[in-house]
């Protein structure tokens, strides 16, 4: 049960709170004076979305706060989400204006999908717009099976549905790249093999460029080598250099600019023989062989062939792509036994699917005649009394919620046939029989609280007395909160809270004030007069509280 509501800067509420009572409780107030404002705060608590502009518009943030008791808590939500466990559990909006909401369990910040699992077995809102879904086989489907305290066991079967889906959608893919990994496969084979005769993990193709550079440029080479070679003859630079240090190292004490120089006429002199050396041993490898040559150059064009076609520029990514190419015909064995993995889990799902919703349709067909005797018994107080209805089951397509079609079957006359209820039902008749399927619907599920907005809609007269009455009964067990205009319904509350605008130096705001004795008697007796109220509304307004 919900004990205390508090408001901050939300529409035109600039601050509010509400200790709210047990039993029936009643919301009146005049059109547009804001009672659709506390219908949208409390929808915040079943985790709806929120738009920004109830942001009051002096305010940078709104807040929606409910004090719930704890008489019928449930421990191992507050376990499962690590949140804590006080006396009063409060539930908490935040709403600012740049867009951002947050939602709170116990001042724990929490996501609204854990804020709405909380709320929906503890608060049911019934809007005036509600009643006209009822037309909807959706709706009549979900409200049916609330009757038939299947909802659990729906949902669960939805997510099994929704498993099955994706495994489907899975094993297409699966399927897709096998097929197309398939047709590749001769190609990726080809690929292969022209990158394996490259014999990329033998041949080094740089020291292959640099062999081909001397064969093609070998008399330019050998002619410039053999003058760095002659360094060493008679009359070479290395032959002079050791005749001048020759000289110079008959010098006695020389100047330390000499030895210096000495110093470095001696590295030159070992570099020149070094480099003659080596240059003998270059013209030597150089043998201008037309056939080596053609050979490099025949390998050397389809590397380079090789690089060109995968885009690549080094060796190293050539032995990459080989490596991937080499892996292909293991990744088509490995996806084969994927699919055939998925297909064995995917059939195992579908069976499960099949048997609950089975499971599902039967339970359905089970409790229709007591679900349909209780609600023919609810209308018949609401004066309804020759109702007949029906619930034409029959097996369809297979969807979310199994492949049970339902179509309720309506007639309030005796003696007219029962035709779907949304070509057979008035607006008066809709909102009854919604509110004998919600009466039923939260003695099943032990709702503690219910929001219901101008479930009387389309009646009057004594069948608004009569729906009075109905409510009253439930506020024994439940916590009701009914908006309404209608007097009939409004003097058979225990609580009452009227809803008004005023306007305080030029801005408008809307309050909400708990009414007793005479100032109930006023707003009821308003309700049937307007404005102007007459002493006969006001004694009829006393006769009806009675």
């Amino acid at each position: 049960m919900i004990s205390k509501l508090r408001i901050s800067n939300f529409a035109l509420i600039e601050h509010l709170e509400l200790d709210l009572k047990k039993g029936f409780t009643i919301v009146t107030g005049e059109t547009g004076s804001g009672k659709s404002i506390l219908l949208n705060a409390f929808s915040l608590m079943m985790g709806e979305r929120a738009n920004t502009s109830v942001v009051g518009s002096h305010a940078k943030k709104a807040i929606v706060e409910l004090h719930l008791d704890n008489n019928h808590l449930d421990h191992s939500f507050f376990e499962k989400h690590q949140l804590d466990i006080e006396e009063t559990t409060i539930l908490r909006r935040e709403l600012v204006k740049d867009g951002k909401s947050r939602a709170f369990i116990n001042d724990t910040p929490v996501a609204l999908s854990i804020l709405k699992e909380f709320t929906q077995n503890k608060l049911l809102i019934h809007s005036q717009y509600n009643t006209y879904e009822l037309k909807s086989k959706q709706t009549q489907l979900e409200l049916f099976d609330s009757l038939s305290g299947i909802t659990d066991k729906v949902q669960a079967f939805g997510l099994l549905y929704h498993k099955m889906l994706l495994q489907k959608e899975s094993l297409s893919r699966l399927v897709n790249d096998f097929q197309k990994m398939s047709k590749d496969k001769d190609y990726n084979q080809f690929l292969y093999e022209e990158l394996n005769n490259l014999q990329l993990d033998q041949r080094n193709y740089s020291s292959i460029e640099n062999e081909l550079f001397k064969l093609e440029n070998a008399d330019e080479i050998k002619e410039g080598l053999y003058r760095v070679r002659a360094f060493n003859d008679e009359q070479g630079a290395y032959t002079n250099m050791k005749d001048i240090l020759k000289q110079l190292n008959k010098l006695e004490n020389p100047a330390t600019e000499i030895k210096e120089l000495i110093s470095r006429l001696n590295q030159i002199s070992i570099e020149l023989k070094e480099i003659s050396n080596d240059s003998e041993f270059i013209i030597e490898s150089i043998n201008d062989d037309p056939e080596r040559k053609s050979e490099l150059l025949e390998q050397l064009d389809e590397y380079n062939r090789m690089l060109q076609k995968h885009r690549v520029g080094s060796q190293k990514e050539l032995i990459e792509i080989k490596e991937r190419l080499s892996h292909s015909s293991l990744d088509l064995i490995d996806l084969d036994s994927k699919i055939k993995q998925m297909e064995e889990s995917l059939k195992d799902t579908e069976s499960k699917v099949l048997e609950q919703a089975e499971s599902i349709h039967l339970m359905r067909t089970k409790s229709r005649k007591e679900i349909t005797k209780n609600i023919i018994n609810e209308l018949k107080e609401l004066k309804l009394p020759h109702t007949e209805i029906y619930f034409d089951m029959d097996k369809g397509v297979l969807t979310e919620t199994g492949f049970t079609t339902l179509n309720l079957l309506f007639s309030a006359n005796l003696g007219h046939p029962q035709i779907e209820i949304e070509k057979a039902a008035s607006g008066g008749e809709l909102s009854r029989l919604m509110l004998a399927l919600l009466k039923l619907i939260s003695e099943s599920r032990n709702m503690p609280t219910i929001l219901f907005d101008e479930i009387d809609s389309g009646v009057s007269g004594n069948v608004a007395q009569k729906i009075g009455s109905l409510l009253k009964n439930m506020g024994k067990t439940t916590q009701l909160l009914v908006i309404s205009h209608l007097p009939q319904v409004a003097s058979k509350a225990e609580h009452h809270l009227m809803v008004q605008k005023e306007v305080i130096k030029n801005k408008t705001f809307t309050r909400v004030e708990e009414l007793t004795d005479d100032s109930r008697v006023n707003e009821i007796a308003r309700l049937m007069s307007g404005e102007n109220i007459t002493e006969s509304a006001l004694e009829t307004a006393k006769s009806l509280m009675k």
